[in-house]
């Protein structure tokens, strides 16, 4: 069985402590291209913040972004995007509003945020008029607080709605896309717009947020800090990023593959 497509989440699996892709990382991901296998970085992320980390290690990835509310081609090409439906953006950031729970909104016009200390790169919103005034589309509401009863609330709160996903990539945070903008999917889609069959792709990940991957997927890889539901799902718990575990599986799988075995 050979593996064509090899995708992996970033926070948490393959960066390390410093949010930073390691040397020994950096060459098992560039051997794999060498050998034909096609990398996918799948993140909660935006380009804006994804994109930097492969740049400054000179490597060319495709990009499952934003939970899956986007897929770029390695040039920043966006090939499929799904935002949220404007009146439930508006009702979800009235609510946070509300709440007095910060968040920061991706959109296709840019990033926006109630706190731009945390969230540096982004602009600040002074009101939610400049963003229906740009016409923006809402790829995902990111909420974030340092008290989990508030980001508890905020997943209890927006159970069940029609039309959107709920996920989280850290007890801090509750992360709101459209319904099918979620990892697994994206990835399904960016798997046959290269004509790659789903038994041909490897995933990585470690959080909530890559459990839909690892549902979709049969050939998954859970780093040792993963979630425990990430681990149970996993085909395979490797080493923790800390330790280079994609590298690692990734050195193994390519002996595999060389030696016709896997």
């Amino acid at each position: 069985m050979a593996i064509r497509i090899l995708a992996s989440d970033l926070d948490g699996t393959l960066l390390n402590e410093e949010s930073r892709i390691s040397a020994e990382t950096e060459e098992a991901v560039k051997r794999a291209q060498r050998a034909g296998v096609r990398f996918v970085a799948v993140t909660g992320r935006a380009w804006s913040t994804a994109y930097p980390i492969f740049r400054e290690a000179e490597i060319e990835v495709d990009y499952v972004l934003l939970n899956g509310a986007e897929f770029r081609a390695s040039s920043g090409e966006i090939i499929y995007q799904e935002a949220i439906e404007k009146n439930l953006a508006e009702k979800i950031m009235n609510y946070l509003s509300d709440a007095g729970i910060d968040f920061e909104v991706n959109t296709d016009k840019g990033d926006f945020s109630t706190n731009t200390k945390v969230c540096q790169t982004a602009l600040e919103i002074r009101n939610f008029a400049q963003l229906w005034n740009q016409e923006a589309r809402i790829l995902k509401i990111f909420s974030f607080s340092d008290e989990k009863l508030l980001i508890d609330q905020v997943k209890k709160h927006f159970k069940g709605w029609q039309g959107i996903s709920v996920t989280s990539s850290a007890v801090w945070n509750a992360e709101i896309t459209a319904v099918d903008a979620e990892k697994g999917k994206m990835l399904k889609r960016a798997a046959e717009f290269y004509g790659v069959p789903k038994d041909e792709v490897m995933v990585f990940g470690d959080g909530e947020n890559d459990e839909t991957m690892f549902r979709e997927f049969c050939h998954s890889r859970a780093v040792k800090n993963a979630v425990p539901v990430i681990r149970r799902l996993a085909e395979k718990v490797i080493a923790s990023n800390q330790k280079n575990g994609v590298a690692k599986e990734i050195n193994q799988i390519l002996g595999g593959l060389q030696d016709g075995i896997f």
